[in-house]
């Protein structure tokens, strides 16, 4: 309108005054000429007002926030962990990711230190056996109330993956990979020793058959390599046979143990009597697999991808074989993701990438890039997902045992109940300390373990 109005007032200023040569005249175009030099710089004020409003906009939503994400993922995890945050950055031009990897051991103190002095990151992944480290910290945004409630947020992820992050009725964090432990087993040797290659231990006893049927071809190839080293390994390795049996690791308020039982010292002499008794495996010997010098091992999908691409042998994997009236039972594994309490935008970028990276579709991808199992039904029946499975068999074990994976204790003592069982259990592998001693003595420790003393 204002461009219409002064449009016309000008035009007729011009055709009405062009030949007035009268007093009357000359004072009309004085004033007329006021009044287009007000128009005019009315106009020039306008164009420059929104043209400095739009760049100043401008300015303001193009400038990103950018986040540290904390995690661990070193060699080829990492790598595809940075081929994913490249591709969130380009698409979101608001937040930029930044990687910050540090090893295993050192991811943990470094996170308590940051709570300690307030400079903790925007985002980590970290082990899920820390989580309640992290859930005690009162650092940790609630994803829950972030994310449109726990159900929206949560969708249909397994329900022993959100152990770690349920905590007084907040979701504090969410599953960003997972594993389990299955059987891998070397098929040239179950060849040699006249043993079906197609056909992999089911039971305990079958597997003490087996193993000592590969032993028994000499030349210090052992029929089954067992982890007797002290730490979360042994303890790690060891778990299942305690939840197969039936004789379990804590009780359900974790606040005692309940592996000093007959089933408990079934499960550890089983172990025992494969080195001691049949000379079936070598106590502290790790690694005779990878060369093709045992029939069997214990270990997680993360070594698929290895074994395919450098072992001197064909292998093969197994659900975990179970005692006669046991269960299905495998150790689970994996990572939680979580947003730390900090400025408003700081964590809106958190959140952005946490809902992106823990988003079926990505997940699918993940998993297919590090061999890591699937966190939901909607990830495991992706085809993406499904395609890998179909080129990559090894994995099927591991996707068909995932839901017997038991979820470790959640507590914050828990590194230090691991390690004290470790350490009373390693004797007993060696024959210096009889099976009972050894859960007896497991026994106190890890009650004084979970006394914090």
């Amino acid at each position: 309108m204002f461009q219409t109005l002064d449009t016309c007032f000008i035009k007729a200023y011009f055709s009405s005054t062009s030949n007035s040569t009268s007093e009357e005249g000359k004072l009309v175009m004085k004033l007329t000429h006021r009044r287009i030099a007000s128009i005019l710089s009315l106009a020039v004020f306008a164009t420059v007002s929104l043209s400095t409003g739009s760049a100043i906009a401008a300015s303001k939503a193009v400038k990103p926030v950018t986040i540290q994400f904390w995690n661990y993922w070193d060699g080829g995890n990492g790598q595809a962990l940075n081929v994913l945050i490249s591709e969130f950055n380009k698409k979101n031009k608001d937040v930029i990711v930044k990687p910050v990897t540090f090893p295993w051991g050192d991811l943990l103190p470094k996170l308590q230190a940051a709570i300690a002095s307030g400079t903790t990151p925007a985002v980590a992944a970290t082990d899920i056996a820390w989580m309640a480290n992290m859930n005690q910290s009162g650092k940790l945004v609630d994803l829950g109330a972030a994310m449109g409630g726990i159900k929206k947020a949560t969708g249909d992820i397994y329900p022993s993956l959100l152990t770690y992050g349920l905590y007084k009725g907040k979701l504090q964090s969410l599953p960003a990979s997972t594993n389990n432990l299955s059987l891998f087993y070397n098929k040239d040797l179950f060849r040699k020793a006249g043993l079906n290659p197609n056909k992999p231990p089911k039971t305990w006893a079958e597997m003490r058959t087996d193993a000592m049927a590969i032993s028994g071809l000499g030349n210090g190839i052992q029929g089954m390599e067992i982890y007797v080293q002290p730490g979360e390994g042994l303890t790690w390795q060891f778990q299942p046979y305690l939840w197969q049996i039936g004789a379990g690791f804590l009780n359900k308020a974790n606040t005692a143990p309940t592996f000093n039982s007959a089933a408990g010292k079934t499960a550890l002499q089983f172990l025992v009597d494969l080195i001691n008794v049949d000379h079936a495996a070598t106590a502290g010997q790790w690694g005779a697999f990878d060369k093709g010098q045992a029939g069997m091992r214990i270990d997680g999908s993360w070594m698929v991808g290895g074994y395919r691409d450098n072992a001197p042998f064909e292998f093969g994997t197994a659900m975990l074989p179970i005692p006669d009236g046991g269960v299905h039972a495998t150790n689970m594994g994996g990572e939680q993701i979580m947003a730390f309490k900090g400025k408003t935008a700081t964590q809106a970028a958190a959140i952005k990438f946490i809902k992106w990276f823990t988003s079926a579709p990505i997940q699918a991808r993940w998993d297919v890039a590090t061999n890591f199992m699937p966190i939901s039904d909607t990830v495991a029946n992706s085809n993406v997902l499904l395609k890998h499975i179909a080129e990559e068999p090894a994995l099927k074990a591991f996707i068909d045992q995932q839901k017997y994976a038991y979820a470790r204790p959640a507590i914050a003592t828990y590194p230090a109940v691991s390690d004290a069982f470790s350490k009373a259990l390693e004797p007993a592998f060696y024959g210096t300390v009889s099976v009972s001693d050894a859960l007896a003595n497991a026994d106190a420790a890890v009650r004084k373990a979970l006394s914090g003393n």
